[in-house]
């Protein structure tokens, strides 16, 4: 589910193209690291000593290397965006680029304004699939809540103006 929130966190607004025209900074990186944040993170050491990191930096469409995943995959886990004020919201594109093609959302829940809407993830790891608001949507904080998945849920965002 994908919860879209006003000026006031952590009061929520409930309600159940191929690309963005424009982007609100997650892959440009006008979005700072600290304005991601999750429910989890799923790290853990290779047998070389590396430590991988699944993080919620990660999670930013056309960025190289993992991206995001919680520790655990349930419908417990969130990636939230703060765009540190209001913006207006036109959809969202999601991907899990650089993952196995068994570690696919096939499902995202979104809540905006009026209604509530499943909205299809991707299928496979090498496409995009965008979403559309309609109508657009004004808000400061975004939530993306996974609701199925194959194996892990693993993903990589971008919010289009």
């Amino acid at each position: 589910q994908l919860l879209v929130g006003g000026s006031s966190w952590p009061g929520w607004n409930r309600v159940c193209s191929a690309r963005c025209y424009g982007t609100l900074g997650l892959e440009s990186g006008g979005v700072a690291d600290t304005q991601l944040n999750a429910s989890s993170v799923w790290e853990w050491n290779v047998i070389t000593g590396q430590r991988n990191v699944w993080s919620p930096s990660g999670a930013r469409l056309k960025k190289t290397g993992l991206p995001w995943a919680p520790s655990q995959s349930d419908q417990q886990q969130w990636l939230q965006v703060d765009l540190k004020r209001e913006k207006r919201i036109t959809g969202w594109m999601d991907a899990t680029a650089d993952l196995p093609s068994d570690s696919n959302l096939t499902q995202i829940r979104a809540f905006v304004l009026i209604s509530c809407q499943v909205f299809q993830g991707n299928i496979n790891y090498l496409h995009e699939v965008r979403n559309n608001f309609i109508p657009p949507v004004e808000a400061r904080y975004v939530r993306v809540n996974p609701t199925s998945w194959h194996q892990r849920i693993a993903l990589k965002l971008e919010l289009c103006n």
